[in-house]
């Protein structure tokens, strides 16, 4: 990233530090952190720590990284890095904010892109909002706030 190490004074990434994958992700951004600066970040997180067999293997075959909060917390503290707070996002937010809204569009997505790749895609993103519905209990985004020292 084109970023000065200490020159941030927030980074904020929403569903998106699975890209890099939580512990990459922490290393790459933990230096860019200014003194006191503020590390806040979504991730998808197990809820609980026995969990159905489905579940955990749509997970494992896809984001093996899913880990437990006292996990992720841990990577954050690694890291040099104080927590401020953890909460899980509310299904709410999931099936209002998130699945509602995708799968409201996966027919006029299907239209303009008449393929079997998009149509894949589309079945792929179905499992997972039906595993979600079906066992909301064990796993959810969890919201992770951290700073540097000042």
């Amino acid at each position: 990233m084109p970023f000065a190490p200490g020159s941030l004074d927030v980074i904020w990434s929403e569903g998106a530090i699975y890209l890099l994958g939580f512990e990459a992700g922490i290393t790459a951004w933990r230096p860019l952190l200014a003194p006191g600066g503020v590390l806040a970040v979504s991730e998808l997180t197990w809820l609980t720590h026995d969990r159905p067999p489905a579940l955990q293997a749509y997970w494992d075959a896809h984001y093996p990284e899913v880990d437990t909060a006292s996990s992720k917390l841990a990577v954050l503290e690694r890291h040099g890095l104080t927590v401020r707070g953890y909460f899980p996002l509310p299904v709410s937010d999931w099936l209002d904010g998130y699945l509602g809204p995708l799968e409201a569009g996966f027919d006029a997505f299907l239209a303009r892109h008449p393929t079997a790749a998009a149509r894949a895609l589309v079945r792929e993103a179905r499992e997972e909002h039906a595993l979600y519905r079906q066992h909301r209990d064990h796993v959810s985004y969890g919201f992770y706030v951290a700073s540097a020292p000042a």
